[in-house]
């Protein structure tokens, strides 16, 4: 076996496209940008993981260069399938322990605190565990990890709404698989997110905690929109 293996589902950063609960605030230009850095954020703390082999995982199929350009060298990049999440996070899976890594987890780019400690915690989580979760506030979830693949936790689960995790979870006890959890974060979805964030960088994500450079570079540079 090749070990662990992480990988970013990103999606191509393009106004209109991308952060579309914020364009009530924010114009399409300014919400691709912030999804950019993102984006570059999570490249950055997968790719400094040791422990995982890091890969993102994009779409759309055609966005190769772009996502090519900003990640390093050693980091590899394949495209997710067409189809819904649960089927693009299943075969993501699938691929890689066929590849011959074990555990898989996959991330998102909705959460640029995310920390590095939390990322390892998950690795030793699925020592014991056959799942496991990391929680958004919002009910859904920023981080799933499997030992092997099992397709039936993604099954009838209504994406984008409150009751994702509760569904998975569900799911997964049904199929007797165990299950375990991290910590809770929040997603950057409104703009009243963006607004805490704000206030949390600086003052919450100091060391040992790692802030998120990209992110609290787009934040300094636009701090005129919380005016």
């Amino acid at each position: 076996m090749k070990g662990p293996a992480l990988v970013v589902m990103a999606r191509a950063p393009i106004p209109g496209r991308v952060k579309t609960r914020l364009q009530h605030d924010l114009t399409p230009e300014q919400c691709a940008a912030l999804s950019l850095a993102f984006l570059k954020d999570a490249v950055s703390l997968a790719a400094g993981l040791r422990f995982y082999t890091p890969f993102l995982a994009y779409t759309p199929g055609n966005k190769r260069k772009l996502f090519r350009e900003i990640t390093p060298e050693g980091m590899q990049i394949i495209p997710q399938i067409s189809g819904g999440l649960g089927e693009r996070m299943h075969q993501l899976i699938v691929t890689l322990e066929t590849e011959g890594y074990s555990p898989v987890v996959l991330i998102g780019t909705d959460i640029p605190t995310l920390q590095p400690d939390t990322l390892l915690l998950a690795a030793r989580e699925l020592k014991n565990a056959d799942l496991c979760f990391g929680p958004s506030r919002d009910g859904g979830y920023y981080l799933v990890g499997m030992n092997r693949p099992d397709g039936r936790i993604f099954r009838n689960i209504e994406w984008s709404a409150p009751g994702v995790l509760a569904g998975t979870m569900r799911n997964a006890k049904a199929a007797g698989l165990s299950v375990a959890l991290l910590e809770e974060y929040s997603d950057i979805d409104t703009f009243d997110d963006l607004k805490k964030l704000t206030a949390s960088i600086g003052r919450t994500y100091q060391p040992p905690g790692k802030v998120p450079p990209h992110t609290a570079g787009w934040l300094r540079q636009n701090r005129n929109i919380f005016r």
